[in-house]
This record gives structure tokens, sequence and C-alpha cells, in this order.
């Protein structure tokens, strides 16, 4: 929705009225009053400064899902959660914007969730939206194109399913922050809701999990194990019910092949999330941490004959 705001103003013309003397000379009366104090014609009572029409109100309340991946590559799910993620709190920068946060799912009633069964993509977000009290829905796609990682996302009014802004960016994986503001920008604008001026580099100091998190995934897909695991771990500090960075971080200590730290963070992420296909994949990575780690332990094995007696 863009606004234009007209302002109105104008200079005010006042015209002396002539008299015309055309009667015989009036017999002798009061003087007539100076000409200077004789009344002009009274200007409109217009003001010369009309106020300018005021903007409405904006505001929103913004249901972010994770976005969908359909890149057919299973290494890109946590960036379409994170990207989802880091869309709606740089969103939320704007102090018109509310950001539901995606965990009141889980405290939704069962009769409630049952309203959920079945649906998918859009129809999937609007619903999950007007349950938790959102009036726009953020949703979002990762897929390739021409074999570059790219992202369309949305934002879509929940009462009249109309799309409120839309964007899409190329970006790499390792590229997320930068490709998020993009997306939150552009969206905010379309939305006559621009975001203020945010500094990309305190972002490491930001309070919110999901931009942590974010941050940690472009430290692990540039291959930079050590700092991604820094971030992983300050999105746990930040918010300890944050599951995924206990899985990430897993994958992480794997790559280090530091198997008895991996074995620590998959039961972290098993003990609060036991269900599902990620789940099943980290019993069977926490499987090889165990035996990797077993085989780490193994003392050598002690010579089977006796070094030579010394002269």
């Amino acid at each position: 929705m863009r606004i234009v705001i007209t302002l109105l103003g104008g200079a005010v013309l006042g015209a002396a009225l002539l008299a015309v003397q055309a009667d015989p000379p009036a017999l002798p009366g009061p003087p007539a009053p100076p000409a200077a104090t004789q009344p002009a014609t009274q200007p409109a009572t217009q003001p010369a400064t009309q106020p300018a029409t005021s903007q409405p109100h904006v505001e929103r309340t913004i249901f972010a899902a994770p976005f969908e991946n359909v890149t057919g590559q299973e290494q890109y799910d946590p960036v379409a959660a994170g990207l989802a993620d880091m869309v709606g709190v740089l969103l939320a920068y704007q102090p018109n914007v509310v950001v539901v946060e995606r965990q009141r799912l889980e405290a939704l009633t069962a009769e409630q969730a049952r309203s959920l069964a079945g649906l998918a993509g859009s129809s999937y977000v609007v619903q999950a939206g007007k349950l938790l009290a959102a009036d726009t829905a953020l949703l979002g796609r990762l897929f390739l194109l021409d074999g570059k990682l790219t992202v369309s996302a949305q934002a879509i009014d929940i009462a009249s399913e109309r799309v409120l802004g839309a964007d899409q960016v190329t970006c790499r994986p390792n590229d997320l922050t930068e490709a998020a503001m993009q997306l939150a920008g552009q969206l905010a604008r379309q939305m006559a809701l621009p975001l203020p001026a945010i500094d990309l580099a305190g972002l490491d100091a930001s309070p919110v999990a999901a931009l942590s998190f974010a941050k940690a995934l472009s430290h692990y897909y540039a291959g930079d194990m050590d700092t991604a695991l820094m971030h992983f771990m300050r999105t746990m500090d930040l918010d300890p019910d944050y599951v995924e960075a206990h899985y990430w971080s897993a994958m992480c200590y794997q790559q280090l092949e530091e198997f008895d730290h991996a074995v620590v963070e998959w039961r972290a992420f098993l003990a609060r999330r036991d269900q599902g296909d990620q789940a099943d994949k980290a019993r069977q990575l926490l499987a090889v941490a165990l035996r990797r780690a077993a085989e780490s332990t193994v003392q050598p094995l002690a010579p089977t004959s006796q070094p030579a007696e010394q002269p």
C-alpha cells in the first residue's frame, strides 16, 4: 500500500472595493473615517496552510511459517527454516510489527490442531495464522533456479488472503543474513511499514536466538565449523528451547570428528524431539558417533615381544 500525501496551500487574494461617488454631495455630517481604516473585502476563512493529510496508522501481527524447501536436497531444510525466522525477526525491527512465535502452535488445543490436519502450503499458513491471532502470514519457498539457490517470500493478509508484498532473491547458503535483509526490506516497504536502518554488523550481538541461529548456519555452510559452533551455543544460551541448535551443533562436531561431543548433542536433541524424519536421521548419526567415539578410545595393543636389553 503506497500512500501519497498532497499538501494543500495557496495565497488568499483580497481586492479593495472602490466606491464611486455618483450622487450629489451629501449634507454635512460626521467626517468619514480615514481611508486606511476603511473595511476591505475579508479574506477567506481558510488558513494559508492546511494540515497535511495524515498517513493511516498501519500495524501488523505476523505469523512467519517455515519456508518450504523444494530443492530436493534435505541439506537445505535448516536454511528454509532459518530464513523464515530471520526475515520475521528483521520485520520486527519495525515498531508497528509484532511477530508471533511459531512455538505457540505446540500449545494449541486438540480441536484447534485438528483444523490444521490435511492442510499444506498457503492454506496451512493462513489457518495457523488465524489460530495464533495474526493478521498477516509470511510464507516462502526455497528452490534451485539455474543451479542457484533462490528464495521467494510473500506476505499475505489473512482476512482477505490478498498478497501484500512479494520478493525473490538468489543467494549462497553462507549469505543468509544478506538475503533475509533484502527480503525483509522489500516486504516491509510494500506493506507501507519501511524498516529503520539496521546495522548488519551489529546482529551478532542481537539478543534474538533466530538471528544467531541463521548466522551459525551461514558459517556451517561456509565450512567454518568452529565459528558455527560458537553461534549455535549462543543460540542455546539465548533460547534453551531452540532444539534445532542441538541438531546442528552435533553436525558440526561430526564434521570435526569430535564424536564424544557429537553424542552429547544428538542425545540432547532426541530428548526434546524424538519423532519425525529429522529424529530418525539423528538416531542414525548418533549410532555412527557412538561407534566412532568407541573406536577412538581403544588403547593400542601392547607389543608382543619384549624390547631388547640394553648392554
